[in-house]
């Protein structure tokens, strides 16, 4: 069993002038020396921290425009870690710092990152067991080195798939992982994974990266402060200052592995805001650079703002309303669930809310992917079927004041969604106000972006307002499997459906690409039938950005627009 302790770097506090006298003759020079250099870097960091934000700050009116030497990102929320395992919020601050052995690229292609290539059966790096396992051989690239120093090497991927299954460790999930029965090394740069039975998903298994052994073995991960605040990596960049509330800041890496060119941008400066106004209003004003995600109804108040470009794309993620099965008995009833989808008019929302600019859609898996269809059971705006769906449920308006009750209890839930987010309060008070008229008492609770990620992961919910971003792969077994509730998957709607299950279990053991197409179809179908959530429709990225950066490429998936940042350029203004 492994011994729990906290990460701890002790550290010699700076003395003063006087007892820096008093006491260097007693000090071997090597203590000296690290102490005098340890207080050189405390004032490099304060000054470089210090210019960073003076360049955020407005100077005789003008703003500081985006440059190589320092690019502003006003974000929505603040990660609660930076360990890529451990988090269940967006990670594209992580995504600066660690690499995975693979990344998407803005085709939805999987490409090697610190692998050297992908293994495929063609290739050799996939092969099927007699005993009906699979193993996978992932070629590591050479010369790949951690931010300290030690080089990148097979024996961090066996860690990092130990430590993830390990009960001494609870990551944001272990799906994938808790079908490795064991990883071989046979040389620094070679790591043969073996699975306990075909997993179609693995060329996505290792994207978040690996954990540092050298850094982390023996130790207590969920609460190793240091690392998890600074974490340590392969990427372009690292941590210079995380000040909670307000900003992180990046700097470059010395010796990146891609070469001295590289990357290309000195420092990169993630300031918390939560308010879309305030984000907005920012990009508007040149005090932040970039804003990822933009909200669809900031698109035309954001087009011609002078030096920034809104880079607009069909992304493969989708906007939703999960219903909490465990949380909520009602939702448990088949006919409740089509109900509440039947009485919002999608339609409507899109074309006056969202201004046009995103599809109504009708599952998890969208049309950018292979495996999309259309050919599932769809649910049209129809208040009359609702209600016929509620009657039949046994859910009725008894004492005439407009509300359905059964058995004394009324039907009522409460839903969540992300405070200072307008367009999903605009959408939540909508829906708000077409389920109350079908007899359904709905109330809108808002909470910031931070809070509802953790609300959702321990399933404190009714029902929550909020998008998936969907992989390249479409794995939908870690969103709709009975088993794959949190901590082990994302099934935040608790649905239970032995039939769903058969049909997700074997696309995932199934690899070649066309019969795994046909399960896949058939799960999609069998979701439309069971209705887990409410499909409202297609998240369209926008993302703003300088003009003037070159080799902005963005992202469809939830790999998010940071895949490539180590190429991007601000070009001479």
């Amino acid at each position: 069993m492994t011994v729990r302790h906290r990460i701890a770097r002790r550290l010699p506090m700076p003395l003063s002038p006087r007892t820096r006298r008093f006491t260097a003759f007693r000090w071997p020079a090597r203590a000296r020396a690290a102490l005098l250099a340890h207080a050189s870097a405390v004032v490099r960091r304060s000054a470089l921290i210090a210019l960073a934000l003076a360049a955020c700050a407005r100077e005789g009116g003008n703003v500081r425009a985006p440059s190589n030497d320092l690019l502003v990102v006003a974000y929505d929320r603040e990660p609660d870690t930076l360990n890529r395992f451990s988090t269940h919020i967006l990670e594209d601050v992580q995504t600066c710092i660690v690499e995975g052995l693979v990344t998407t690229d803005e085709k939805m292609q999987v490409v090697p990152l610190l692998a050297r290539e992908i293994p495929t059966m063609e290739n050799g790096g996939v092969r099927m067991r007699s005993d009906g396992g699979m193993d996978v051989t992932w070629k590591l690239r050479p010369g790949v080195r951690w931010h300290d120093g030690v080089p990148f090497t097979s024996a961090d991927i066996k860690f990092t798939v130990e430590a993830i299954n390990s009960p001494d460790y609870n990551p944001e999930s272990t799906d994938g992982f808790d079908r490795i029965t064991a990883v071989d090394t046979p040389d620094s740069l070679t790591a043969v994974v073996h699975y306990r039975e075909p997993y179609a998903p693995y060329e996505l298994q290792f994207i978040r990266g690996a954990l540092p052994r050298h850094v982390l073995e023996g130790k207590d991960i969920d609460n190793a402060s240091e690392y998890n605040r600074n974490p340590l990596g392969t990427g372009p960049y690292k941590v210079a200052e995380w000040k909670t509330g307000e900003y992180i800041l990046l700097e470059r890496v010395p010796g990146y592995w891609r070469g001295a060119t590289y990357p290309r941008i000195a420092r990169i400066l993630f300031k918390f805001i939560p308010n879309t106004t305030t984000r907005i209003n920012q990009l508007k004003s040149g005090e932040a650079h970039v804003a990822a995600l933009v909200p669809w109804d900031k698109y035309r108040e954001l087009q011609g703002v002078p030096g920034l470009t809104i880079h607009r794309l069909m992304g493969n993620s989708y906007e939703h309303i999960t219903l909490n099965q465990r949380q909520v008995p009602a939702f448990r009833d088949v006919r409740v669930r089509r109900a509440l989808v039947h009485a919002i008019d999608r339609e409507l929302l899109a074309k006056t809310v969202l201004d046009g600019l995103a599809p109504v859609i009708d599952g998890a898996i969208q049309p950018l992917s292979w495996a999309y269809t259309d050919s599932v059971r769809r649910y049209p705006y129809d208040p009359a079927r609702a209600k016929a769906l509620l009657d039949e449920a046994g859910w009725r308006d008894a004492n005439g004041d407009g509300l359905r009750e059964k058995e004394g209890v009324p039907l009522a839930f409460t839903l969540l969604t992300q405070a200072g987010f307008a367009i999903r309060e605009n959408i939540a008070q909508a829906v708000q106000r077409q389920l109350r008229d079908i007899g359904v008492d709905m109330k809108i609770q808002l909470v910031d972006g931070t809070a509802i990620s953790s609300l959702w992961f321990e399933g404190k919910f009714d029902a929550m307002l909020h998008w998936w971003h969907m992989p390249s792969d479409p794995e939908i077994t870690l969103f709709f499997a009975s088993d794959r509730t949190p901590p082990a998957g994302r099934n935040i709607n608790y649905v239970a459906d032995d039939s769903l299950d058969t049909l997700l279990y074997a696309s995932d053991r199934t690899v070649a690409q066309g019969p795994r197409r046909a399960l896949l179809v058939a799960a999609q179908q069998r979701l439309a039938e069971l209705v887990p959530e409410i499909p409202l429709y297609n998240v369209t990225r926008l993302d703003a950005v300088p003009a003037a950066l070159r080799n902005f490429k963005g992202n469809p998936t939830n790999t998010g627009i940071f895949w490539n940042v180590w190429e991007w350029e601000v070009a001479p203004q």
